[in-house]
């Protein structure tokens, strides 16, 4: 990521509807994990997804490889985090009773060295929460903008994560209401050739728009409790290690 995107990032999260929207999520696919005592958060980034672990374990790491990114961690009290490759964990073997990963094998080569790592510092009977953008045709400027290299189906996120020895136990799509629009307006810009006004889908929305926004993520989060959903902007999964 360009640093520009980190400023975004750091601006954005705390009060913006995608960022928040994406928290709910990850309550949501902790309810599923039991009791962690140990927690990390690969890929960081700018530390909102480790202020919302945060309380949960006696014990939450962040890793990321951008030094820009972990100085915003700090920023914000975050101190344990540290400077590292996804493909290269700094920690010790079994080290974690949960490996969270919010956007991040989409922008691996090859995501089965990631998912090997989390497997090596995962404890026996530990859970990898994983959550990635869905469908091709969902590509757009966003994407390029993030480096992405792919977008994941249902079947291909778990197909990929239980080839690297985890066991899938839950996967659904998510952002569920967000896919109407967002399909129909990215499809007409490629019929029409409309060329994208920003880098990013990270629209700021009035006050009265992101709050309703976020009370949808909260519908979502509370429905993907007990249902797995058909279709979505993303995709998600609960896998354990052996």
């Amino acid at each position: 990521m360009h640093p520009e995107e980190f400023r975004e990032m750091e601006a954005l999260e705390e009060d913006h509807w995608w960022f928040r929207g994406k928290r709910l999520l990850l309550q949501a696919l902790l309810a599923r994990t039991g009791e962690a005592d140990r927690v990390l958060d690969v890929g960081c980034g700018t530390g909102g997804v480790l202020l919302a672990l945060a309380g949960r374990a006696s014990m939450v790491a962040g890793v990321d490889t951008a030094l820009m990114a972990l100085e915003f961690c700090r920023g914000k009290g975050l101190r344990n985090v540290v400077q590292g490759s996804a493909t290269a964990l700094p920690f010790a073997a079994r080290s974690f009773d949960v490996c969270v990963m919010m956007d991040v094998l989409e922008h691996l080569d090859d995501e089965s060295i990631l998912l090997a790592e989390v497997r090596r510092v995962l404890r026996p009977g530990g859970a990898a929460l994983i959550s990635v953008p869905a469908f091709r045709a969902l590509w757009s400027q966003h994407d390029v903008t993030f480096q992405h290299r792919r977008r994941y189906t249902r079947r291909e996120l778990r197909d990929t994560v239980q080839r690297a020895g985890l066991r899938v136990e839950w996967s659904s799509y998510t952002n569920f209401f967000l896919f109407p629009p967002a399909l129909a307006w990215r499809t007409l810009r490629r019929w029409f050739g409309i060329a994208p006004e920003r880098r990013t889908d990270f629209f700021t929305a009035p006050p009265l728009l992101n709050r309703a926004l976020v009370e949808t993520y909260r519908w979502e989060a509370a429905l993907v409790r007990h249902v797995a959903l058909p279709f979505g902007v993303s995709v998600a999964c609960v896998a354990r290690s052996a």
